[in-house]
């Protein structure tokens, strides 16, 4: 066989060999740095040539870059809950809160933005970022010692706990509030941009407490709207006197509720001393000596302004309450039965699992020795059938003890339904007896004066309760949720800067990276342009 350039039937083969690498193999590293040595003067020409030609675009490019007008308000969450993204009364937060639709179009109308730019551009040039540089740092040198591949599982799990110890020691709630954009950002004044940021803010903290109740336990109140003077005034007096009733009603329930806050129990209104029980025991004092003989009143002297309309509504009132109490009852039987069929099915499941365990175990004999029970399968069986019965224990008394609970959640309702029921039915009847029989028209003008006069009363004493509720509610959500009464605290005046969208850090990285790269085809270029003279040659 001939190879090309050497002869492979004669002459040494270790001869042979250098041949063959020589001529395959390409060029050693020691030839290419010869070759490079030999082409210096021209790859430092080139390389002075690439590194002014790169330098120069990249300063061009870093100098002629378009600056970005930068707005900067730096501020601190203060209040209870911002580490856990939850406001002081457990509502969820998050920094998009404070560029709510609301608070931005506010902000926007209140200082006429349209005159600089549209409500969009506006939006889109607005930021919240967190700054916390500690954080950052700390990060940075835990990751290295996390890299170490030599730490075992307990050292990693060791320094894991210290980094997530010291970062939550570390995470104060700092923000950086960002206005941000082109000429239409220039555009406005930069005193206005400083008061924009400012009313972002103010218009957020407004919002949080107004809409989302950040400073407020999250506890529905009745307020004045539940009785209209005008209302009043128009219906039969009968009437008027149930809708007072159900008022007071309502506002002992909602002291109920405030008594369940910390520290409700010993909190006065300042000036007036008012405390929860003092507002309790008023309106329970009203509804006795008020309102119980108003209704007396008007169901023994027959006072109405017209008999019809007062029948109709109370005989309308029984109707729906006896609806009321066969819904109850019928939900009763239901609860009744569920727990009854459940019961029964229980015991035949329970039956099942035992008649099977006995057959398992009185049908596995040893087949060596008739007559003599395998000992391992029988106790696997008792073992898997205790397993069964305890799962279905808890099941059991889970499902049993939600079923009593309904029960007698229907039970009280129901209790509540027919206490109302017989009290309607006793006012229908009494007033039917007393219209029948009549009275003095001088009489019934002095009665109908005293109920109108008593009524006024116990309306004005009801929108004072209402007022003193929420007074008492307010103050204990500002004493325990968030004493200081803010949200936020501006740590910093605001800052005004030009910023490029290139720094000068990045822009050194790309030209250095640029002249790497460039460097490597001027090496590889010289290297190619060698091989081809070498084989002119």
């Amino acid at each position: 066989m001939t190879g090309k350039g050497f002869d492979t039937t004669a002459g040494d083969p270790a001869k042979y060999n250098d041949q063959y690498l020589e001529e395959y193999e390409g060029i050693s590293l020691k030839d290419m740095a010869l070759s490079l040595w030999g082409y210096r003067t021209i790859i430092v020409a080139l390389t002075l040539v690439a590194a002014l030609l790169i330098g120069g675009i990249g300063a061009y490019a870093y100098l002629l870059q378009k600056k970005q007008d930068i707005t900067r308000l730096r501020f601190r969450l203060d209040f209870d809950g911002v580490e856990k993204n939850q406001y002081p009364n457990g509502g969820k937060f998050s920094t998009s809160d404070l560029l709510a639709t609301p608070v931005i179009n506010s902000v926007y109308d209140a200082n006429d933005l349209k005159r600089y730019l549209s409500l969009a551009e506006f939006r889109s040039s607005l930021a919240v970022l967190q700054s916390n540089d500690k954080v950052r740092l700390l990060e940075y040198e835990y990751a290295a010692k996390l890299d170490d591949r030599k730490l075992s599982v307990g050292q990693r799990s060791r320094l894991e706990a210290e980094f997530l110890e010291k970062k939550k020691n570390l995470m104060v709630p700092i923000f950086d509030l960002v206005l941000s954009g082109g000429s239409n950002v220039l555009s406005i004044p930069p005193t206005l941009r400083s008061k924009v940021l400012q009313d972002i803010l103010s218009g957020w903290a407004e919002y949080a407490d107004r809409v989302k109740g950040a400073n407020k336990y999250q506890i529905s109140l009745v307020s004045k709207n539940i009785l209209s003077k005008e209302e009043l005034e128009a219906e039969d007096y009968l009437v008027v006197v149930d809708m007072l009733r159900v008022a007071i009603s309502r506002i002992v329930n909602d002291l109920d509720k405030l008594r369940e806050i910390p520290g409700s129990a010993n909190f006065r209104l300042q000036g007036s001393g008012v405390s929860l029980s003092d507002l309790k025991y008023r309106l329970q004092d009203v509804d006795k000596f008020k309102v119980s003989p108003l209704l007396g009143i008007i169901r023994l002297g027959g006072i109405a302004k017209s008999d019809d309309v007062t029948k109709v509504y109370l005989q309308h009132c029984v109707f729906e309450l006896k609806m009321k109490e066969e819904d109850a009852t019928a939900r009763e039987r239901v609860y009744e039965s569920s727990l009854a069929n459940y019961g029964q099915g229980r015991r035949s499941v329970l039956d099942g699992i035992d008649g099977g365990a006995g057959a398992v175990a009185g049908s596995a004999s040893n087949p060596l020795i008739p007559g003599v029970p395998t000992t391992i399968p029988q106790l696997g069986e008792t073992f898997l059938n205790s397993i069964v019965k305890m799962a279905q224990e808890n099941l059991d008394a889970k499902f049993r003890q939600e079923i009593t609970q309904n029960l007698i959640k229907e039970a009280l309702e129901k209790v509540v339904i027919s206490s109302d029921l017989k009290f309607y039915e006793r006012l229908l009847s009494e007033l039917t007896a007393s219209a029948s029989q009549g009275g003095g028209s001088s009489v019934i003008s002095t009665v109908r004066s005293k109920v109108v006069s008593t009524v006024e009363q116990v309306y004005k004493s009801i929108m004072q309760s209402i007022d003193e509720l929420n007074a008492i509610y307010n103050g204990l959500s500002k004493a325990s949720l968030n004493p200081s009464g803010t949200l936020f605290t501006v740590t910093e005046p605001v800052i005004i800067s030009q910023d490029r969208s290139l720094t000068l850090k990045k822009a050194a990285v790309y030209v250095v990276l640029a002249w790497v790269l460039v460097e490597g085809f001027i090496l590889i270029g010289v290297l190619i342009a060698n091989s081809f003279r070498r084989k002119e040659e």
